[in-house]
């Protein structure tokens, strides 16, 4: 029997909402008029969604696992409980509770613990078996949400005519503090927000049918943190079977923590808010513990991206991840995955300055960096000083970073994963019309693939009138691999699966066309280093 669609009216609804007198209701109660309501019952329940005009069934704020607040808070997701009444999800739920920044919108939104929901988008809630896309947001595992209208999934919906859903989950310490040391059920507590995407994942496994999907054909993907946990979602065997494609937009699996790391700073974190124990960190208040996670980071300056970001536990990450590509681990899983030209310009965002600095004094600041090039540090940087046309202003940090963190990694993935399963690399070359300085910066793709031009980041990054007909590929691009694992179809360029023989890049740009092996020099300039 079809899901219940074209509920009697409005009334109907809000009665069964009002008289259940249910406590999890902080946002108004009705979508916004002239919205038609649809509702689907899932495994826990009955929700209710709304259809837009053009017939998309839209679907926000649906709950996937318990709260994590009380004694639940740095616990692992459990099973969200069922309930009888209608609930509404025509809203998107809060964001995790996070630092506040002007270039992360998602952060600008209502924060509350309560913040493990997702969102779906869908043509049909019917038995049409559609493809499944599965977002996971960045933010540097500290920041971002659903509720950011650059992920926006309506767009892609319809054009694909697949099915869309974004996952919130646990950012900064309330999704990566290792507390594994306070007892076994902390085991893997330093991966938490790895283990709430997949909880959200299991959701989707077993709800994704009643809203028009097809379970058996599920493909995930992320960008900059959220692509880093989708490559640790390939290689980890809790979430094998919950996914069958991956898409993975500028972040790789290089920034991953040992143990002995993380340890370290869940004992510099507890120290600083006085806390002996777990029973004290859960009397911290959301507020607090932002605050200071503020000042944890500040003080880690330029390796706060090491700070909070996932565990090589052994238990949700492999301890040698790219030795598990290496051998096989995500065999079988088609990878369609690549990063921009200028990654590492967008934090300039932040750091203006940073074009002004010496690499070397940048380096110093660094540790972990200086440890990873070790003697080859004045071999690699005289490299860029004689190969940049600009190098003493904004060029050598910016190339260096670029490569290391984010090109090669990527590169070194994509060799050891076509080896196992096929592989398409891209390079998003398109440059910002807000500044120079900018380039392709990080994340300037996304509203290109997600068609989100309305968005905040198209006056931050992207800038005004933006080509279309770019937009278009990437999005058709994109929805080909999702729907059938390769990019090529019909009125698209013809994109080789990428073999270490030829290493075939699509440049994305006012002109995309593939080329071989593009940034085969980066590669050589770093054989031997950034190593497991």
């Amino acid at each position: 029997m079809k899901n219940i669609t074209a509920v009697a009216g409005m009334v109907v609804v809000t009665v069964l909402l009002v008289s259940c007198g249910h406590r999890d209701l902080p946002f108004n109660p009705q979508p916004e008029r002239g919205r038609r309501l649809v509702v689907v019952t899932t495994t826990n329940g009955p929700i209710a969604g709304f259809r837009t005009e053009d017939g998309l069934n839209v679907f926000l704020g649906i709950p996937y696992a318990e709260p994590p607040v009380g004694s639940l808070r740095f616990a692992s997701p459990r099973p969200v409980s069922s309930w009888t009444y209608v609930r509404p999800a025509w809203h998107f739920g809060p964001t995790c509770p996070q630092i506040k920044d002007e270039f992360e919108p998602a952060s600008l939104l209502y924060q509350n613990e309560d913040c493990l929901s997702l969102n779906i988008w869908s043509p049909g809630v019917d038995a049409g078996k559609r493809p499944v896309l599965v977002y996971i947001h960045g933010g540097g595992f500290i920041e971002g949400g659903t509720g950011d209208p650059l992920y926006n999934g309506a767009h892609l919906a319809r054009r694909g005519s697949i099915v869309v859903v974004s996952i919130n989950y646990r950012v900064a310490a309330l999704g990566f503090l290792a507390l594994d040391s306070f007892g076994a059920e902390f085991a893997g507590s330093g991966n938490l927000a790895l283990q709430d995407q997949i909880a959200g994942l299991t959701w989707v496994r077993n709800n994704i049918a009643r809203f028009g999907g097809d379970q058996k054909n599920i493909t995930i993907m992320g960008e900059s943190a959220g692509s880093a946990c989708v490559m640790f979602h390939m290689i980890s065997p809790r979430a094998r079977g919950l996914f069958q494609k991956a898409i993975a937009h500028s972040g790789a699996i290089n920034l991953a923590r040992t143990e002995k790391q993380a340890a370290q700073y869940t004992r510099q974190f507890m120290k600083l808010a006085g806390a002996r124990d777990v029973t004290e960190l859960r009397m911290i208040s959301a507020e607090r513990l932002v605050a200071l996670e503020k000042k944890f980071l500040d003080e880690a300056g330029f390796e706060a991206d090491l700070v909070f970001s996932p565990v090589k536990d052994g238990i949700f990450v492999p301890r040698e991840p790219m030795k598990a590509f290496r051998e096989g681990a995500a065999a079988g899983i088609p990878l369609l995955n690549g990063t921009n030209k200028d990654e590492y310009r967008y934090w300039l965002l932040y750091f203006p300055y940073l074009k002004y600095i010496p690499a070397r004094l940048v380096i110093s600041y660094a540790p972990s960096v200086k440890a990873s090039l070790g003697n080859e540090l004045d071999r690699i940087l005289d490299h860029y000083r004689k190969t940049l046309p600009n190098p003493v202003f904004r060029g050598v940090i910016f190339a260096l970073a670029n490569d290391m963190m984010f090109r090669v990694p990527h590169l070194r993935v994509s060799d050891m994963q076509s080896t196992h399963a096929p592989v398409w690399m891209y390079r998003f070359d398109w440059r910002s019309m807000v500044s120079d300085d900018l380039g392709a910066c990080h994340a300037i793709e996304l509203p290109f693939v997600f068609r989100t031009f309305d968005s905040p980041t198209r006056w931050q990054i992207v800038g005004s009138d933006p080509p279309m007909e770019l937009s278009d590929l990437m999005m058709d691009t994109w929805i080909a691999f999702i729907r059938t694992g390769s990019p090529n179809g019909r009125g698209l360029p013809v994109w080789p699966a990428y073999k270490t023989g030829n290493r075939a890049t699509m440049i994305f740009n006012a002109g995309s066309e593939v080329r071989n092996n593009p940034d085969g020099g980066a590669l050589q300039l770093y054989e031997g280093l950034l190593e497991e």
